[in-house]
Order: structure tokens, then C-alpha cells, then sequence
């Protein structure tokens, strides 16, 4: 039976879902792609036990439809203000008396970056290996077969509250899904979104989804800080809803099919007539007030978005610009008004569909879009574990590890 991995990318909204199975080129296969409301979780975190088990459950058995290896190595992913990085470094002597760097310097030393003092409730959610070093010579993607003294590593520490961790995957097995890996939401969206000479050049991604936004900075090809904001695309519909007293479903509509994130370029008698959204509403409102509220929102964002990036210090350029991604980058205008306030060239990060095969022009066209970011992602986070295709038993045993040092 051939390996089947799954992706499911838990939002606020939505839950969005890729399987699919390696093939021998090295591409993915699509056998499915959907999306599907969510419940039970708020800003990137389950709270609602009942409600998200309920989606989960609904989840497990629509994928034991396709296959019940579907359910058997689900990548997740995490989001939530509640998640901290940090840079650390680790140091060992080289073990072989020839001083050749082998596979055990490597492991040794990544392990010793590891070796930090974490608070009360925090686990590492990742690891992120950024540069090696050896004898003092940075700039080092792969030292094996290296010779050298002294092995050292840079790594970018990627902590999590462990409660919120813990409910989630607990939850998930309950549903009857085998989790193969957390991983937190912006790298999962860079993995896909951003392209090497991106990486290379500096660039920021911004990931904007429905209850939470989630950046991840890059410099020199190496992740450089990363960060959820719990303020997402949602906060905007609410703001909308509450503005001119409508239901949720209409200030949606207004959002997306009326709004622009930079109201100034509104003129100021131009009005929307709310029965052309909903024939059992009435009344005009005013489209520049409409988006005073929506660039209210997005001023609050982006003002954080500004000051992580200042605290970052001025060594960090970014020639590669802005990447926005995720489902909320459909509200027009957004490129405009990011590339005015942080004065920086802005795009919109599809997805990179060319490690994945997909026959079925349906998926092609659901999976061609920036909200499938996060999942596909996901799927090549997974099988890659840092580019390293672990299939079979030492998958099995790889994922076994992952989950006993991620539960404390």
C-alpha cells in the first residue's frame, strides 16, 4: 500500500485538507483537496473540546472514505499568539579522530541547540536549523564529509504554549487521526509561498487568516523571527457587521464585494444598496465608511506587523519584499495599501504548485489559491522533515519521536 500523507490546515472558518502519496520523482500526487466549516477553535486554538471534536470526528470519517491510511500520518498545523522565537546555537567537538564530520556531529550538535531553559508550560515546537558552522567558517547548509575541530549550528527556536499543544493533538487521536507533526503556521505558508531567491534576497510573508495573522521573516535564506498576531480577516467582518448592524453573511459580502483597504481613493458619495446583497435587507450605506472601518482593522495589524520589524533592528533589509498569503488576501486593495505602509514592493504568495501532480482540474483550481497556502505546505513540511524522506519504519519512528518530545 503505497504511503498516503495528509494535510489539515484548522483555521478559526475553515479547515482546508490535502491528501496525497509520494511518488517515485519525488512529486505528490493529489488524491483529494477540500474545505469545510470549522468549530471549536478561535484564534489558531482549540476551545470549545465538544465542537472541535465534533469537526474532527466528521473529518476522520470523510477521509476513511478515501482510505483509512488517510487518517494515519495527519500534519497539523498551529497557530496562536501563545507561540515565541528565539535564536539558539550549539557547539561540539568533531567525534572522529580523522575530522571528518559524519551524521552523528550533526545530530549531536542540533541536539545541543536544543539543550535551552524553557518556562513553566512551553515545549519546542521546532528546531529550525539556520546555518552551521565550522571552525568559526559560517554560511554552512551541509557540513557532512567536512573536516574540522569544532562543529556548530544556528538555530531558530520556535516555542509553544504546551496546554494549547497538547489539547489539540490529544483531540485529533481521539478523533481517530495518527498525528505525524505540528508545525507552525507561517513556515508551513513559507515552505510553499516563498521561492529560494526570495529567501535569499530577505523577505517578509504574511500569512492573513481568518482569526489570526502570522508573519515569518526571512534574511540571507535563513527564517529569521516569526510571530502570530491574534487578529485576523474575521476581525474585519465583525467591525463590519457591528458598523451597520447586519448579520455576519452580509458584512462578508460588503467585504469582499465592495470593500478596498484604502478608503481615501472612495469617493464620498458613493453609496451600496444592501438589497442587491440580501433582497430582504433595505437601505443605502455609505461605501467610504465601509472602508474607514476595514482600514481601521488592517491600520492595527500592520502597526505590529511595523514594530516587530523594527525590533528586529536596521541590519535586516528585505529586497525581497512582502509575500501576503492565506484566504484573507482576496479583500481588494490589500497589496496597495501593505506596500504604502511599510513602504516595501508587495505580492500576493500563491501557492507553488510544481512538487505536486494534479489530474483533476477541480483540486488544480481549488489548490491554485493563496488560502491553500498552509496546506499545501504542510504536506511538503511533512515529507521533507528538513529534506530528509523518511518513508516506512523510519517514518514511523521519526513521528514517534516528534511526539515524545513534544508532550512533556
Amino acid at each position: 500500500m503505497a504511503t498516503i500523507i495528509t494535510s489539515l490546515d484548522i483555521g478559526s472558518s475553515q479547515v482546508k485538507g490535502v491528501v496525497a502519496t509520494p511518488k517515485k520523482d519525488g512529486t505528490l500526487s493529489v488524491i483529494t483537496a477540500f474545505k469545510q466549516p470549522s468549530q471549536g477553535f478561535k484564534r489558531g486554538v482549540l476551545t470549545d473540546v465538544e465542537d472541535a471534536g465534533q469537526c474532527l470526528r466528521s473529518i476522520t470519517q470523510d477521509l476513511e472514505r478515501i482510505s483509512k491510511n488517510a487518517t494515519k500520518n495527519v500534519f497539523l498545523n498551529f497557530s496562536s499568539e501563545q507561540v515565541w522565537s528565539r535564536m539558539s546555537r550549539g557547539i561540539v567537538a568533531v567525534a572522529r579522530a580523522d575530522q571528518e564530520i559524519q551524521q552523528d556531529d550533526v545530530d549531536r550538535v542540533v541536539q545541543a541547540s536544543r539543550a535551552i531553559k524553557l518556562a513553566n508550560n512551553k515545549l519546542v515546537l521546532h528546531n529550525v536549523v539556520r546555518e552551521f558552522f565550522v571552525d568559526d567558517v559560517g554560511d554552512i547548509a551541509d557540513p557532512l564529509g567536512m573536516t574540522g575541530n569544532r562543529l556548530e549550528v544556528s538555530t531558530l527556536i520556535v516555542e509553544a504554549f504546551a496546554p494549547h499543544v497538547n489539547i489539540l493533538l490529544k483531540n485529533a487521536e481521539r478523533a481517530g487521526l495518527t498525528v505525524g507533526g505540528v508545525i507552525f503556521n507561517p513556515l508551513a505558508s513559507a515552505h510553499v509561498s516563498l521561492s529560494k531567491r526570495q529567501k535569499d534576497l530577505g523577505v517578509l510573508l504574511i500569512d492573513f487568516g481568518f482569526g489570526t495573522t502570522t508573519i515569518a521573516v526571512y534574511e540571507e535564506g535563513k527564517v529569521l523571527h516569526t510571530r502570530c498576531i491574534p487578529i485576523g480577516m474575521g476581525y474585519v467582518t465583525n467591525d463590519i457587521a457591528i458598523g451597520f448592524t447586519t448579520s455576519i453573511a452580509i458584512a462578508e459580502k460588503l467585504k469582499t464585494g465592495y470593500g478596498y483597504a484604502i478608503a481615501r481613493t472612495i469617493p464620498k458619495k458613493e453609496a451600496i444598496n444592501l438589497s442587491d446583497l440580501d433582497p430582504s435587507a433595505h437601505g443605502e450605506i455609505s461605501k467610504r465608511f465601509l472602508c474607514e472601518i476595514i482600514e481601521a482593522r488592517l491600520e492595527q495589524i500592520i502597526d505590529v506587523v511595523s514594530k516587530d520589524l523594527a525590533t528586529l533592528g536596521r541590519t535586516v533589509q528585505l529586497p525581497g519584499g512582502v509575500v501576503i498569503t492565506g484566504g484573507g488576501v482576496k479583500l481588494p486593495g490589500l497589496t496597495e495599501y501593505i506596500r504604502e505602509k511599510l513602504r516595501l514592493p508587495t505580492q500576493v504568495g500563491f501557492p507553488d504548485l510544481t512538487p505536486f501532480e494534479i489530474t483533476t482540474p477541480t483540486y488544480h483550481d481549488l489548490l491554485d489559491d493563496p488560502e491553500f497556502s498552509s496546506a499545501l505546505g504542510l504536506l511538503l513540511w511533512g515529507v521533507s522533515q528538513e529534506k530528509k524522506e523518511v518513508w516506512g519504519s523510519e517514518f514511523s519512528d521519526k513521528v514517534k519521536s516528534f511526539m515524545k518530545n513534544l508532550i512533556p
